[in-house]
């Protein structure tokens, strides 16, 4: 089990605590990776159909009235919203532009209650003419580097990422480090890339499970990541301790611990004069405010989560708390919880926290609740 009781994101200027809306638009993809899984609840599914506009605009509609609930109950230094619109691969659906657009002028009507950043988490394998139309609707780019690519497309990589920095448009690299030793040594030839044209990135480590091993790690690129990570923290003890070996002397670094994905750093215990970036990532049982901070769209099925990993509802279990189709009796239920300080707990029943790792919480529910305090108005 973890060796701390409390887990609450670092005050960092550069990396705001926002909420996230995390709109997955289409699983439709033009890469098939090894790491990221296919099917309807994988990462990616090219057997599905893009999902048609107009439940599209639906969704752009709940999501605004559903952050703005929530921002009513923060304190106004906290009220930043960021819309993640990803996939599959999002630029790949044919209506982006015009969904887009529909963002831009929908947030017209809350610019003076909160402040928002629209994302995308692309590859940037578009064509240029596609990137030019949609760079207007984009405040700041995640754009990820995947090594199993093909040369003809590591070059519209290359390209496009350069474009998006003549244009002054935000941008990070998220770098996917594949423990293949030539595939990990492109990633780190990426990285060394993306340096010299002061481009931040954010090195990915990939996930294994007890019975897919294929992305443990090599000792050697277990002390690479330890390196990263303690540079990241000024060179506090952050190394990673105990690592997992499997039965090749790999190590399983999803079982060890986890670094946040958004690139926070965490601080443990409410010790907030030190800093981490790598953690133990065991938390059942603990108490979360996952939902104070995420909410997940998947498009395709019209689901409502209240985060895309762990996906634990009000319930103590895994699933929707809703559906689009029915975003009308959520959002009731949403405004008369909040209202009436009524908002649900959610204590974690998953064995491993994904995405949602930089949400506040505490093993115990008092401590829980003491930390809570600074995130929202009483």
């Amino acid at each position: 089990m973890s060796n701390f009781k409390v887990l609450e994101p670092a005050i960092d200027p550069a990396n705001r605590i926002s909420f996230l809306l995390d709109w997955e638009l289409t699983m439709k993809c033009n890469l098939d990776c090894s790491y990221c899984a296919d099917g309807l609840y994988g990462g990616h599914d090219n057997s599905t159909k893009h999902p048609p506009l107009v439940e599209c605009l639906k969704s752009i509609d709940f999501m605004f009235k559903y952050v703005d609930l929530y921002m009513a109950t923060k304190p106004k230094g906290l009220r930043y919203v960021i819309l993640n619109v990803y996939g599959g691969e999002s630029l790949y659906h044919p209506d982006i532009e015009t969904i887009l657009e529909t963002i831009h002028n929908k947030y017209a009507e809350y610019t003076d209650l909160w402040d928002l950043t629209v994302t995308t988490t692309t590859n940037a394998i578009i064509s240029t003419k596609k990137l030019l139309k949609i760079l207007p609707y984009i405040d700041e780019f995640t754009v990820s580097y995947h090594t199993e690519s093909t040369p003809k497309q590591k070059q519209q990589f290359f390209d496009n990422v350069l474009l998006i920095k003549q244009h002054n448009k935000r941008q990070k690299c998220v770098v996917l480090m594949h423990p293949g030793p030539e595939k990990f040594a492109d990633a780190t030839n990426m990285i060394a890339w993306l340096t010299s044209n002061d481009i931040k990135y954010l090195p990915r480590q990939l996930d294994s499970s007890v019975e897919d091993t294929r992305f443990n790690y090599q000792l050697d690129q277990v002390i690479w990541f330890g390196d990263l990570y303690q540079s990241k923290t000024y060179k506090s003890d952050n190394t990673i301790v105990n690592p997992k070996i499997d039965q090749n002397n790999n190590v399983d670094l999803a079982d060890t611990g986890r670094a946040c994905c958004g690139g926070r750093t965490l601080c443990k215990d409410t010790d907030y004069k030190s800093r981490t970036f790598f953690v133990e990532n065991k938390f059942p049982d603990w108490y979360c405010s996952v939902n104070h901070f995420f909410v997940y769209i998947k498009q395709v099925t019209g689901e409502i989560f209240t985060n895309k990993d762990c996906k634990m509802n009000y319930a103590g279990g895994v699933g929707p708390i809703g559906t689009i189709e029915e975003a009308e009796k959520l959002l009731a239920e949403t405004a008369h919880q909040i209202t009436n300080s009524t908002m649900p707990i959610i204590q974690c029943k998953k064995y491993k926290c994904n995405c949602g790792l930089c949400a506040p919480k505490a093993k115990n529910l008092d401590q829980y609740t003491n930390i809570m305090k600074k995130y929202q108005k009483l």
